[in-house]
C-alpha cells in the first residue's frame, strides 16, 4: 500500500468514527426510550428510527471493510425488523443482550485504527447465538421460516485489520461518493479539528503576558515626572497602543473560546445507558430526564467535568434512590425519579442541578463519620449548620455507606468531585431533605476564563490565590479573636469561622510580626458559604491576570500548589490550590494534624491492634500478613473459615480479613456465624476475594461484611485504608 493509500484510508476511518459514534449514541438512546415505554404500547417512530440507525451503521461498516461491526450490526437489524413488522414481543431478555451487544459495539468503535483487537470472533458469534435465541423465544406465531443463524455467515478466520480502499477514481468515484457525503463540509463552513483550535487559543493566551508586561512599562512611564515634551508625547502614544493591544488580545480570546463551546449533550448522552446498566446492576428503578443539553459550554470544561458528573449520578443511583419495595413501603412511586438540568444563568455562567427523589442525606450519619474521622470534635459538631455539615461531604475520607467495595464507600469520590469543580473556577452545594431526596447544584463559568488571581505576600514569599476563591479581604484586630475550643476564630456574618495563619499552612517558618504601630493583621476568607476559612496573611496586592502553567514533571507533585503564572515584571509566582489549601487548613484549626511519628504515637495511647487472617492460599496469607505487619498491626492466621471461628471464640481480634472461598467452611458462611455470635457480632470483617460479581458483592453484604475487596483490583494502601476506617 503506497503513502496516498495509506492517508486515504486514515482519513476515511476518521470520518467513519465520527459517523459511527452518532449512530452508536443514537441506538442506544433508542434502546433505552423503548425499554422505558415498555410494557406499554410500543412507539413505532421510535423503533423505526433506531432500525434506520442500526441499518445506517453496518452501511458504513461494510465501507470500510470492518466485516465484525457489520455482523453485530446484521443480527440487531433483524431484531428490529421483527419489530417493525409486528412479528416480535419485546421481553427484558431482549433488552439485556441487546444492551451488551452495544458494550461490545463501544469497545470495537474505539479499535477500528489498532492492529490488535479485544473483542475475538468467538465473542462476536455468541452474541450473535444469543441476539437469535432471545429472538426465538419471543416471536409471535406466524408461519414464515426462522432465517438461518447470521453467524454462519461469518468466515472462520476474518480479517480483523481494515483493507485499503482504493482512492476514487473513474471506475469507482460513485461508491467514494457514497460513503463519505455526509462528512463533507457543508456550503461556507470547514471541518477543523478541536486540537487546531485549541493551539490557537494557546497561543493567543500567551499574548497575555506581553500584554501585562506592556502595562508594566506604561506604569514606569507614567511615574516618570519630566516637562520634556518629547517623552510627554511617547507616553500618550504607547498608552494609546498599550489600549489597542490589550483589546484586540481580549476580542481574539473571545472568538477562539466561542469556536470551541460544545452542547452539554456530547458528555449527557451517555448518562441513559449508565442509569440503565447501574439500576439494573442495583435491581432499582430509575426514570432520567434530562433538560438543557442543547446549552453550550467550553469544551475544555465539559472533559473535565464527565468524570464528576459521572460520579454524582453514581452516587444519586447507588446511595440515593431506594429499591422499588423500600419506596412503595414509603409511599412512593417504584420508579425513582433521577433529573439533570443545564440552566444558563448568565453569559458567563452555567448552572446544573442533579436531583432524585431518594432517601436524602442523613446528617446524622455525616457527622459521625467526621467525628470518627478526626475531622472535628463531638462538641464542634453539635454547633455547625446545615450547609457546614453538607459541606463535609466533600471531604476525602468522609462516607455514609456502611459498605465499602472496590468502587464507592471509601469516600473519596466527593472529594475529588468537589476538586475539579473548584479548578475550573466553579462551586458546588447540596440541598437535601432526608425521605425527600438531595439535589446537587453546580455553577460553572461557560469559558475557562484567563485566570485572575490576587498575589499576596506571606513571610516576604509571593503567591498568587485564585481570585473566584476569595470571599472578601478584611483586616483583623486582637479583641475580634475568640477562642472556640482551643481553636482561634472570628464572628462572620453572625457565624464563626476557623482563623489560621497561612504561613503555618504552607509550613514556612515565622520570622516576623506585623509591622510597628498596626493593631491589625490583612486576612483573606477563602472558600464559600459551606466551608470557609480565614487565612491571616502579610499583604494583599491588587488582582493580577495571567494564565497557569504547570509545575515541571521534575517537581511532580507539590502539596497546595497548582501552578504558576507570570508577572508583568516576568516574576513566576506560585498558584495556590485552593481545595488543598482548606484540607490542610482545616487540619491545623482544628487541631488534628500529625506533624510527627512521636506526635501519633503520643495520641494513640492504646495496644497494639490484633488481626486475624483466614486464607487457605499460603502465598496470598503471607502476603496479607506481611502488609498488616508493616503497618504495625499483630497478625494471626487460619487456614480455613472453620479454624478462624474458633480462634475467634477463643482469642480477642480487633478485626477480621477473610478470603470467600476456603475448605470446611467458606467466608460467607464465616461471616453469618459471626453476625449471629452475641460476642463477635461487632466485630468489623473484610473479605477479599476473587469473586467480582455485583451478586457476590451482595451475598457479602447480606452476610453481614463490612468491606469487599477484588483480588484482581488488590492494592495495598486499599486494604490498609480500609482497615484503618473500620477499626
Amino acid at each position: 500500500m503506497d503513502s496516498k493509500q495509506e492517508a486515504f484510508l486514515k482519513e476515511l476511518l476518521a470520518d467513519f468514527k465520527v459517523e459511527a459514534a452518532e449512530h452508536y449514541q443514537a441506538i442506544v438512546n433508542g434502546l433505552i426510550e423503548l425499554e422505558q415505554q415498555w410494557p406499554e404500547e410500543l412507539n413505532q417512530h421510535l423503533i423505526e428510527t433506531t432500525f434506520r440507525e442500526i441499518h445506517s451503521l453496518k452501511g458504513a461498516s461494510r465501507a470500510v471493510n470492518l466485516p465484525e461491526i457489520e455482523w453485530l450490526c446484521q443480527s440487531g437489524e433483524h431484531v428490529f425488523h421483527l419489530l417493525k413488522d409486528g412479528k416480535l414481543s419485546l421481553a427484558q431478555e431482549i433488552f439485556d443482550v441487546f444492551h451488551h451487544v452495544m458494550d461490545t459495539l463501544r469497545i470495537m468503535l474505539s479499535e477500528v485504527e489498532n492492529k490488535e483487537k479485544s473483542i475475538r470472533i468467538d465473542t462476536i458469534k455468541n452474541l450473535q447465538r444469543k441476539l437469535e435465541r432471545a429472538t426465538l423465544s419471543f416471536r409471535k406465531e406466524t408461519n414464515e421460516i426462522p432465517p438461518p443463524p447470521l453467524y454462519q455467515t461469518a468466515p472462520s478466520q476474518p480479517e480483523v485489520t481494515p483493507v485499503a480502499v482504493q482512492p476514487p477514481s473513474q471506475e469507482n468515484q460513485k461508491t467514494a461518493e457514497e460513503i463519505i457525503p455526509e462528512t463533507m463540509p457543508d456550503t461556507g463552513s470547514i471541518r477543523i479539528s478541536t486540537k487546531k483550535l485549541t493551539d490557537i487559543l494557546s497561543q493567543a493566551e500567551e499574548l497575555i503576558p506581553a500584554k501585562m508586561a506592556l502595562q508594566e512599562h506604561i506604569k514606569g512611564l507614567s511615574e516618570i515626572h519630566s516637562t520634556n515634551e518629547s517623552l510627554q508625547k511617547l507616553y500618550n502614544t504607547a498608552s494609546q497602543f498599550q489600549r489597542s493591544f490589550s483589546r484586540t488580545i481580549d476580542d481574539l480570546l473571545v472568538s477562539v473560546k466561542t469556536t470551541l463551546l460544545y452542547p452539554f449533550s456530547t458528555v449527557l448522552d451517555m448518562m441513559p445507558k449508565v442509569v440503565r446498566d447501574l439500576a439494573r446492576e442495583q435491581k432499582k428503578e430509575v426514570l432520567l430526564t434530562i433538560k438543557g443539553k442543547e446549552i453550550e459550554i467550553d469544551r475544555r470544561i465539559l472533559e473535565e467535568m464527565k468524570d464528576p458528573l459521572i460520579h454524582l449520578i453514581r452516587n444519586s443511583v447507588d446511595h440515593g434512590l431506594e429499591v422499588p419495595e423500600e419506596r412503595t413501603k414509603n409511599g412512593k412511586p417504584p420508579k425513582g425519579a433521577l433529573s439533570i438540568v443545564i440552566l444558563q444563568e448568565t453569559n458567563q455562567q452555567v448552572m446544573i442541578r442533579i436531583s432524585d427523589d431518594g432517601h436524602g442525606i442523613s446528617k446524622k450519619k455525616v457527622l459521625e463519620a467526621a467525628i470518627r474521622n478526626g475531622f472535628i470534635t463531638a462538641e464542634a459538631a453539635g454547633k455547625l449548620t446545615e450547609q457546614e455539615i453538607y459541606a463535609l461531604i466533600f471531604r476525602s475520607g468522609i462516607s455514609t455507606s456502611q459498605f465499602i467495595t472496590d468502587l464507592s464507600g471509601r469516600g473519596l469520590g466527593m472529594a475529588i468531585v468537589f476538586e475539579k469543580i473548584v479548578k475550573l473556577g466553579g462551586t458546588i452545594s447540596i440541598e437535601s431533605a432526608e425521605g425527600a431526596g438531595t439535589t446537587f447544584i453546580i455553577l460553572l463559568p461557560l469559558t475557562l476564563s484567563t485566570f485572575h488571581g490576587i498575589p499576596v505576600t506571606v513571610q516576604d514569599q509571593l503567591f498568587i490565590i485564585p481570585t473566584n476563591s476569595v470571599d472578601q479581604a478584611i483586616r483583623i484586630t486582637p479583641d475580634e479573636i475568640k477562642t472556640i475550643e482551643g481553636t482561634p476564630a472570628i464572628s462572620l456574618n453572625g457565624q464563626m469561622a476557623s482563623l489560621v495563619y497561612m504561613s503555618d499552612v504552607l509550613g514556612i517558618p515565622f520570622r516576623k510580626s506585623k509591622k510597628p504601630g498596626d493593631s491589625s493583621v490583612p486576612a483573606l476568607v477563602i472558600g464559600t458559604n459551606m466551608s470557609r476559612l480565614v487565612f491571616i496573611i502579610d499583604e494583599v496586592m491588587g488582582e493580577q491576570e495571567g494564565i497557569v502553567k504547570d509545575l515541571t514533571p521534575i517537581l511532580g507533585k507539590v502539596k497546595n500548589i497548582a501552578g504558576a503564572t507570570i508577572l508583568g515584571n516576568g516574576k513566576i509566582v506560585p498558584v495556590l490550590n485552593v481545595s488543598e489549601l482548606l484540607e490542610s487548613a482545616a487540619r491545623i484549626a482544628s487541631g488534628t494534624a500529625v506533624k510527627t511519628v512521636s506526635d501519633r504515637m503520643a495520641m494513640e495511647e492504646t495496644k497494639t491492634q490484633t488481626i486475624l487472617v483466614a486464607e487457605d492460599s499460603i502465598t496470598a496469607r503471607s502476603l496479607i500478613r506481611n502488609i498488616l505487619e508493616t503497618a504495625g498491626y499483630s497478625v494471626k492466621t487460619a487456614v480455613d473459615g472453620l479454624e478462624a471461628y474458633q480462634l475467634l471464640t477463643k482469642e480477642g481480634f480487633d478485626l477480621l480479613v477473610s478470603d470467600v472461598e476456603m475448605p470446611r467452611m467458606n467466608g460467607f458462611e464465616l461471616t453469618a456465624r459471626i453476625r449471629e455470635d452475641q460476642a463477635l457480632r461487632e466485630l468489623p470483617v473484610i473479605l477479599v476475594t476473587a469473586l467480582e460479581t455485583a451478586e457476590d458483592r451482595q451475598r457479602g453484604m447480606d452476610a453481614g461484611a463490612n468491606a469487599y475487596i477484588n483480588k484482581s483490583s488488590f492494592e495495598q494502601n486499599n486494604l490498609v485504608e480500609t482497615i484503618h476506617r473500620l477499626i
